[in-house]
Order: structure tokens, then C-alpha cells, then sequence
């Protein structure tokens, strides 16, 4: 580290900065961290299929080496990039066989606790730590941040290599390091493979081309070819896993497992800007929200209208350079590609990345307004303006909740409050007592829990598969199962003599969907003894013999 920097620990300006970057600690401790999730529902791992097509594949990478999900016997392309469950391996590795589940919580939990020590030590490093103790508190008190480091999706692991890359961009054009840009480009070529919309990101990356020139042409066309190089490179993986499961890198899981609404929507079209455009507004307009994705992490609210006018205010304090030209093409390319994008859910939190971003302008004004409060100068302009960063980490006001009416919430403290799922997930407390009961009797199990959940939770030993054709994965072209493939599994079972089982989240699911089971002549479905209100088990069994023997 710098000389400077290191000259600067002992003097009051740190001491400042550490204390607000203690105070985000703090916070995100108790929004974050604290959660109990064994008290809540988030361990059904919802949202379908999307949480539990990434806990799948990084049980599969752990297993096998290779991305999949599990169906029955088959195991199956996802739909969605391989980063964010690499990303979850480690904690695959840590954590006790019955507390796998929370691999997708931990992982989000840790990489929203390296973006924040992130933000912190890349002022602290430009000898500026009150403004990044501002910044970190800014960010941890962002709604779509806390919300979405509680979560099972790939946001914030994105959002965090993306954050990296314009970090060391800056570093690489300020300090006119060139390693710094090709360690940017590595980072953003590797987001690509969390999501793949961080491609729309690569504008930054022409940093290399406004180095400036100190020796010939060649040599700067090469750095400029090898940086765009380097991030195809990083960016390679998902792209070759793509033509080897798809035939070509542009191909995706979508076109494997939705290909009706690839081929019959267009997936980009400036017909859809109003309606992206319009959930944004509801958001800084505190309308009524419509429910989605944050609503099952959090409150629903992504932003507030306090950090908005904030990073605004900023806008009169950035100087137009080199590097913040390159940084406002590459965020205009991202936005412009999410608000032409046709979602079916309209979720702020696809533009995580740019509201995380943008605390770069709003952190301005925050420090300007606090040096003049210190300082007794421009009392009339600093008070706003501290005031509003004062809103801005409150979350004040806003709205919390589904179409709700009051706009007095205040988020930090709703987020301190956590309390929207507070019930046991049902899913998760069947499959466990049904790996509980029948460990040692390992087969074939048929249930309406998503079976991709269930094989990647499940004993090795047993197979999972749906009930009949009423599944999420019904809409492929190239892979079909209904009642006939049903059939044929459960026939395969007995002939390799496995045990044969359903399983129901209660007795009362049992009841409304029990005729949907597979009729197989000669057997009989039968509820186990000891089935009680958790889930309801039922054996296959050969008729004219007794009652299933329970489970020890």
C-alpha cells in the first residue's frame, strides 16, 4: 500500500471512516447475518426454479465435476449459469450434511461482506476513508443489497465481480497500470458466467484503448486486443458449456427448457421500456408495489427515493474524464439492455449492480456536506444534503410490503425486523423426515416437491421424480415426462427390486392428490403406519401382502 495511505491510519480522518464502516458491520450483522433461516420458509428454496437450479448444480459440480440437475435418473442441462454455484462450494464443504441447504444463504452472506470490506478498503487505498465509510454505509443499507445478501439468487455474487472490475479499472487508468484493466477484464469475463447480462458491461473495458500512449501503436493495438482477449477468456466457461450442451455458445438452458417463449417472443424490444421503465417509477414514486422476487427476501422495496435524489446531487461533483466516460457507456450499454428486456416478472433487482455503482456519486455530496457541517461553512447547502444521506440509509420513507398503502416505512429498521417469512418450510420438513424414516431403505421416491430440489437434498441412494406431467420443467421440446414416463420408473424400480415411495408435504395434499400415482397391476399404494401431520409417505407394495413395515 501506498505511503501515504499508510501515514494516514493513526490520524482522525481514518478513525472516522472505520467507526461508519463499523456501523455497516453492525447493520448488516443484524439485517444479514442474524437471520435464522431454519424459522422461516426460505429453505424451500424459492423462488422455482431458479434458487433450486443453483443449490443443484453446485451438488452436482461437488459430486460429479459437472454442472446438471437431477430428474429422475437423468441428469439435465440448467438453465442458468454455473458461477454462482461454484461460488457456493465451499460452504458445501463446511457445512454438516443437515445444514447443506443453507450453502446458497452462507454464500450470499459472505460475498455481501467481502463487497462491503471491498468498498471500504478501495477509499481507504485512495486515501479518502471517511468517504468509504460513507460508501459502506450506504451500500449496506441499500434495500436491494441487504435484501438480496439473504437470499439463494446469483445478484449480488454478480454484482460483487462487477463492483471489483470498475475498481480496478479506476486503479488501472488513474495509476496507468495496465495489469490493473487486465485483472478488471478478468473480473467482469468472469460475472458472465454468474449472469450472463454483465456481457453488456464490456464497454468498461475500453479503458485500455484512452491509456495513455507512451510507446508505438502496435504495442497499444496489442494491449487493446489482448484486454478484450482476456475477458473472452474469463468469460469462456459458460460459453463452452453452452456448445457443448446446446451446439453453440449463444444457446442457453432458456432454449433447452422454455424454447416456446424463445421462439415466439422476442427477448429485447423497445416495446417492453414502458413497462420496465413503469416499475422503476413505482418504486421512486412510493406507488403501490406489484409482488416479486424481493418481496420473499424482504420487503419488496429495492431503492428509495432519498438515494436517488442523493446520487443526483452527485452528478454536480463527478469530473468527466477518461475513465468515468468509459464507466457511463458501460452502465448506459446495461441499462438500456435490462429495460429492453422482456421479463416476466419486472424485478429492480436486475439493476443491483448499477444502484451499488452509482453510491460512487452519491457518496460525493454525503462527504462534501459533511466536511462544511464540521467546518461551520455552507451550513444552508450541507444540511440538505446531509440530511438526505441521513434518509437515504434509513430508507425513509418508503413502502413496505405488497400493495400497501402506507408510505411512513422506514427500511433499516424493517430490515432489523425481519419477520415476512416466519414460517417452517414445509418442503424442506418433509424430505427431511422422509430421509429421516427411510435412510435405510434408499429407492425411488414420486412427490410434487420440485424434483430437483428433492435429489440434490436427498441421500444418494434415493431418486426423485414427479408424480406426473404437473411439474415446472413440462415446457421442453427436447426432454418430456408425464404420467407414461412416471410409469415406466416406477416399473424399472421393481424390477431392480427398490423400494417404490410418494411423498406428500401433509396428509391433506395426500388426500386431493393421491389418484394422480401410477397404477401398476398386481401393487397397491399404501400409507406407511407412522406417517403423521410433517408428510405422508405411501409404499408401493405387492398386493395379498401385510402393511409396509415402518422405517427403524
Amino acid at each position: 500500500m501506498r505511503e501515504v495511505i499508510k501515514s494516514n491510519f493513526a490520524t482522525v480522518p481514518f478513525v472516522v471512516g472505520a467507526s461508519l464502516f463499523l456501523c455497516a458491520l453492525i447493520f448488516y450483522y443484524f439485517a444479514v447475518l442474524r437471520v435464522d433461516y431454519t424459522k422461516t420458509s426460505l429453505l424451500d428454496l424459492g423462488p422455482h426454479p431458479d434458487a433450486t437450479e443453483y443449490f443443484a448444480q453446485a451438488k452436482a459440480l461437488g459430486m460429479d465435476g459437472w454442472p446438471s440437475i437431477q430428474i429422475g435418473y437423468e441428469k439435465l442441462p440448467s438453465r442458468y449459469p454455473p458461477g454462482y454455484p461454484v461460488l457456493m462450494l465451499p460452504w458445501l464443504n463446511i457445512l454438516p450434511t443437515t445444514a447443506v441447504v443453507l450453502a446458497p444463504f452462507r454464500a450470499n452472506q459472505t460475498l455481501g461482506l467481502l463487497l462491503l470490506l471491498a468498498v471500504f478498503t478501495f477509499y481507504a487505498y485512495l486515501a479518502m476513508p471517511i468517504t468509504g465509510g460513507f460508501a459502506a454505509l450506504l451500500v449496506a443499507t441499500l434495500p436491494c443489497f441487504f435484501t438480496f445478501c439473504r437470499s439463494s439468487l446469483s445478484d449480488v455474487s454478480a454484482s460483487l465481480l462487477i463492483v471489483l472490475a470498475f475498481m480496478f479499472a479506476y486503479l488501472g487508468v488513474t495509476e496507468e497500470r495496465r495489469s490493473k484493466i487486465y485483472l478488471s477484464a478478468i473480473l467482469l469475463g468472469l460475472s458472465v458466467n454468474v449472469r450472463l447480462q454483465s456481457a453488456f458491461f464490456a464497454p468498461l473495458l475500453l479503458v485500455m484503448a484512452i491509456f495513455p500512449m507512451r510507446e508505438m501503436r502496435v504495442r497499444w493495438l496489442l494491449h487493446c486486443a489482448a484486454a478484450a482477449a482476456v475477458f473472452v477468456l474469463a468469460a469462456s466457461p459458460v460459453l463452452l458449456l453452452n456448445t457443448i450442451q446446446f451446439h453453440s455458445p449463444l444457446r442457453t438452458g432458456y432454449d433447452f427448457w422454455t424454447p416456446f417463449f424463445s421462439k415466439n417472443h422476442l427477448f429485447f424490444s423497445l416495446r417492453y421500456v414502458p413497462n420496465n421503465a413503469s416499475a422503476l417509477w413505482n418504486e421512486f414514486a412510493l406507488q403501490p408495489l406489484e409482488y416479486h422476487t424481493a418481496n420473499i427476501f424482504g420487503t419488496g422495496t429495492c431503492f428509495v427515493p432519498a438515494f436517488l435524489f442523493l446520487t443526483c446531487a452527485g452528478l454536480f461533483f463527478i469530473r468527466i474524464d477518461r475513465f468515468v466516460t468509459c464507466a457511463v457507456l458501460a452502465c448506459s450499454a446495461f441499462l438500456g439492455v435490462i429495460l429492453t428486456h422482456n421479463y416476466r416478472l419486472v424485478d429492480a433487482r436486475y439493476y443491483l449492480p448499477l444502484l451499488i455503482l452509482s453510491i460512487a456519486l452519491a457518496v460525493q455530496p454525503a462527504t462534501w456536506a459533511a466536511k462544511n457541517l464540521v467546518t461551520g461553512r455552507r451550513i444552508i447547502i450541507a444540511l440538505p444534503i446531509f440530511v438526505l444521506f441521513a434518509a437515504a440509509c434509513l430508507g425513509f420513507p418508503s413502502r413496505s410490503g405488497y400493495k400497501t398503502q402506507s408510505i411512513g416505512r422506514c427500511q433499516a429498521w424493517d430490515a432489523l425486523h425481519f419477520t415476512t417469512p416466519m414460517r417452517q418450510s414445509v418442503q424442506f420438513i418433509a424430505q427431511k423426515e422422509f430421509a429421516k424414516r427411510l435412510r435405510r431403505q434408499p429407492g425411488i421416491v414420486l412427490s410434487d416437491i420440485d424434483p430437483v430440489y428433492l435429489n440434490a437434498l436427498l441421500p444418494g441412494a434415493f431418486v426423485a421424480a414427479p408424480v406426473d406431467g404437473q411439474h415446472n420443467y413440462k415446457w421442453s421440446y427436447a426432454w418430456h415426462y408425464d404420467q407414461a414416463q412416471a410409469s415406466v420408473l416406477v416399473e424399472h424400480g421393481l424390477q431392480q427390486s427398490l423400494p417404490v415411495y410418494a411423498l406428500f408435504t401433509s396428509p391433506n395434499d395426500l388426500t386431493t392428490n393421491q389418484s394422480r400415482l401410477p397404477t401398476i397391476p398386481g401393487y397397491e399404494w399404501r400409507i406407511l403406519n407412522n406417517s403423521d401431520g410433517n408428510a405422508a409417505i405411501l409404499k408401493l407394495t405387492a398386493l395379498g401382502q401385510g402393511q409396509p413395515t415402518p422405517p427403524e
